[in-house]
């Protein structure tokens, strides 16, 4: 018999992350890994006084990362399970400004989408970007990673008892920078630069003010002024996908239209 993939439904996704959040499995999680790497990176897109939303925010290790550089965040997480571990894992956290509900009217500076849009099914995409726009304000950045161009099906395992092909990390789609550029475009997000790089602690931490073991000196420090000056950068693996953009001033939305060869 020929495995079947198995169809995500939204009660199987909050079932997988409800149960993902009681397993080590979140010592596995990006923020959790190169959280610091990508805060270095983006650090001159983040003045201290900003609101920032770190929508899809997991448990809530890149809201204590950027405690520790002086930052203030919201979260915004879809997960119970998942929100009851972040309110646990950072209560009491100087910067953490609190949990923001699909009920807020409140608006950001910078609003974060670490890892998080290669997760969303096709029936809540464009819900969820509405959402991530609204969030947004006028003028204000959208900062997203995802990984660059996977491979989906190398990421398959396989479930012995009702042998049900599924993403190990319950990945729906990839982008490149093109068609994650053309997706953002319908929700009002103009492309300010894109990066193609590795966010690696040991590459980015050693040379951090604030991380960084005194005297020790950065490996990247040609990459990380490239990516300080907004120019596209390539580096390493180009296994992450780092773009920024910027939210039109006109706070109406665009209808989303796609080309006929569009697929996400």
């Amino acid at each position: 018999m020929k495995p079947k993939e198995l169809k995500w439904t939204p009660e199987l996704v909050e079932r997988f992350w409800d149960g993902f959040a009681e397993t080590r499995l979140v010592e596995l999680s990006f923020a959790r890994n190169a959280g610091r790497s990508l805060l270095i990176a983006i650090d001159h897109l983040l003045p201290r006084n900003s609101a920032i939303l770190d929508f899809g925010a997991g448990d809530g290790d890149l809201i204590r990362w950027m405690s520790e550089r002086g930052l203030t965040a919201w979260a915004y997480e879809v997960s119970e399970g998942r929100i009851d571990n972040l309110k646990q894992k950072i209560a009491g956290c100087k910067g953490f400004g609190g949990v923001v509900t699909d009920a807020s009217d409140k608006t950001f500076d910078v609003v974060l989408l670490i890892e998080v849009i290669e997760h969303i099914l096709d029936e809540e995409l464009e819900s969820s970007l509405q959402r991530l726009a609204n969030f947004t304000k006028p003028g204000g950045l959208l900062i997203v990673t995802t990984p660059n161009n996977e491979d989906l099906e190398l990421s398959m395992c396989l479930c012995p008892e009702t042998y049900k092909l599924f993403h190990r990390w319950q990945h729906v789609r990839s982008f490149t920078r093109e068609k994650l550029c053309a997706l953002l475009e319908n929700y009002g997000f103009e492309e300010v630069v894109s990066h193609h790089i590795h966010l690696r602690d040991d590459l980015f931490v050693p040379g951090d003010q604030i991380w960084g073991a005194q005297g020790s000196e950065s490996q990247i420090g040609s990459i990380l002024d490239s990516i300080r000056d907004n120019k596209p950068t390539r580096s390493g693996s180009e296994s992450n996908l780092l773009y920024v953009g910027r939210k039109r001033e006109a706070r109406s939305v665009l209808v989303p239209h796609y080309p006929d060869d569009f697929v996400i």
